[in-house]
């Protein structure tokens, strides 16, 4: 079975994850946040191509998927409302809308800054929360994504099917330091 095509940006978001909570727990915050900005990104993208094609068979780079190279978290999040309100709701356009000027702001220094100013520790627990709403809203249906596979440590449905003990010996502290800052971590993940 092909994975589906917006997959890839699950993949890459569970990537940004770790990073996140690798670089929070070392003290390099701005950093960390943008790395959270980029998951979020990420999985909302692969939630709103999975709005339109839950399979994932259909190439998302049309003419008219030009939205894909948007990085207003907000708009990407109104492509998803209409079947998931949870992204319609006022305080998640609101965090959205901070998350998305942030994410702009490390990356052009002439962006105004209209709905804060920068992050804090007060923000993790939405991020988390934003964080473990999107990747169970996706229609995951083979977790062998890396959040999925370091965590389990076994393919998703086999647990005979044991992950290089290498590979996750390399990725462990980067899961060590998301357990710790996420402290949903393994319900972000299928079983």
């Amino acid at each position: 079975m092909r994975p589906p095509i917006w997959g890839n940006f699950i993949y890459y978001a569970d990537y940004d994850v770790l990073a996140f909570a690798l670089l929070f727990q070392g003290g390099l915050h701005v950093a960390s946040y943008y790395h959270a900005t980029q998951a979020i990104e990420k999985y909302l993208k692969a939630l709103a191509l999975s709005v339109v094609d839950p399979p994932g068979r259909t190439h998302p780079y049309p003419q008219n998927k030009r939205w894909l190279q948007d990085h207003n978290l907000v708009r990407i999040a109104k492509r998803c409302a209409d079947s998931l309100p949870y992204y319609g709701l006022a305080p998640v356009q609101t965090v959205l809308r901070k998350f998305s000027e942030f994410d702009q702001t490390t990356r052009y220094p002439w962006v105004e800054q209209n709905e804060a100013n920068g992050f804090t520790s007060a923000d993790i627990p939405m991020m988390c929360d934003l964080l473990l709403h999107l990747r169970n809203d996706i229609p995951i249906t083979v977790d062998d994504y890396p959040l999925g596979i370091f965590i389990r440590g076994y393919h998703h449905n086999h647990p005979e099917i044991a992950v290089n003990a290498v590979l996750l010996s390399i990725q462990s502290p980067a899961v060590s330091a998301a357990r710790a800052v996420i402290p949903q971590l393994s319900q972000m993940i299928r079983s």
